[in-house]
């Protein structure tokens, strides 16, 4: 799980705004998203996904879907979205401030 978190990490270090998707309808998308992503903090397992980069977030997106990663509740989570839906996502949680 901890290589799953830095791996995470290291996508977090832009916030430019993914072209490829509509961050209306991820905003929409995202209340299930920021259920546990939202509350998660300092010391943590589940990253913050605030001003993630948006194509670091598509690629965890569709490894979690593809199960090349391992975490049962992404995988859910992420079988149940469409290439459209992991874009806008992306848009909108790359628009985002991450947290100071």
């Amino acid at each position: 799980m901890r290589a799953i978190v830095l791996v995470f990490g290291y996508f977090c270090m832009s916030t430019a705004s993914y072209a490829g998707g509509d961050p209306e309808y991820g905003q929409y998308l995202s209340s299930e998203c920021v259920t546990c992503h939202q509350s998660a903090g300092a010391g943590s397992q589940i990253p913050v996904i605030n001003g993630m980069h948006a194509d670091g977030f598509i690629d965890m997106m569709k490894l979690y879907r593809s199960r090349q990663l391992e975490n049962q509740t992404m995988q859910t989570v992420a079988r149940r979205l469409s290439d459209e839906d992991i874009s806008a996502l992306a848009a909108y949680f790359s628009a985002l401030k991450p947290p100071d």
